[in-house]
């Protein structure tokens, strides 16, 4: 398998466009050798209009050891959020009224002049 020869089990309709899945193949090997290392077995496919994504991979195919953790998160907001460390965004300390104010406002008695044009409430 190379760029410009593609392999016999190749569809007839993708053979023009084998040089363009012979490339995503070569970005979703490299993203695996990044992410996991040299060694692991997996198997990838193409579909019927060329796109490559990955099927599977064996991670028990090679000691683990090696790989890289994963980058803390780069916002120390977005990771009390999805620890579930901070449950009240930030922005709550600005808004104007409370929210037993702002429902208490809502549904409490209308201005006279506003509940004479009001429209009545629908039958259903």
């Amino acid at each position: 398998m190379s760029l410009l020869m593609p392999p016999d089990y190749v569809p007839a309709h993708l053979v023009p466009i084998w040089p363009w899945i012979w490339l995503q193949h070569q970005v979703l090997l490299a993203w695996i050798r990044l992410t996991y290392g040299r060694g692991y077995r997996y198997c990838w496919g193409a579909t019927h209009s060329g796109r490559v994504h990955l099927i599977w991979i064996d991670l028990d195919s090679r000691d683990r050891t090696h790989v890289r953790p994963q980058p803390a998160h780069a916002s120390p907001q977005l990771a009390a959020a999805l620890s579930g460390e901070d449950p009240e965004p930030a922005y709550v300390q600005f808004i104007s009224c409370s929210a037993h104010s702002c429902v208490a406002s809502v549904y409490g008695p209308r201005h006279p002049a506003v509940q004479a044009t009001a429209l009545p409430l629908p039958d259903s």
